[in-house]
């Protein structure tokens, strides 16, 4: 007594979970991918941030040359999965003074610069890093 009316409204929606798939895996796969632009984003920026430290770690000794400064800075970006060459800038190097590392690198989303072209266009991200050069 109850099997024909499961039976009649199960004929009328059939195929209705495919249609529903159909209009929202693309919005999803869209989101998803976006999410892992986003991500990159971040590590990049992150990375960025350890090379500058470092380096500036580095620049804070007296021994070492502006050159192997910036060597290590590139060493640490591309150990991070970075192959954009990164553009590194040390400062002034005075006893007892501040000297700040920048580190610089150009990014492109991927997904996102399809979806939203103004927004995302061609990024440098940078990171500078200030300790105190020890004489």
């Amino acid at each position: 007594m109850n099997a024909a009316p499961r039976n009649a409204r199960r004929n009328g929606q059939r195929g209705s979970i495919s249609v529903e798939a159909a209009l929202l895996l693309p919005i999803l796969m869209a989101l998803m991918l976006a999410f892992v632009d986003l991500g990159r984003l971040m590590w990049t920026q992150t990375v960025i941030n350890s090379a500058a430290a470092e380096a500036s770690r580095l620049a804070v000794l007296a021994e070492p040359s502006d050159a192997a400064v910036a060597s290590l800075a590139v060493q640490r970006v591309a150990g991070g999965g970075i192959k954009t060459l990164p553009t590194v800038v040390v400062g002034a190097r005075t006893a007892n003074q501040p000297v700040s590392v920048t580190v610089s690198v150009g990014f492109d989303f991927l997904v996102l610069a399809d979806l939203m072209p103004d927004v995302t266009s061609h990024r440098i991200l940078s990171s500078t890093s200030v300790m105190v050069h020890q004489p």
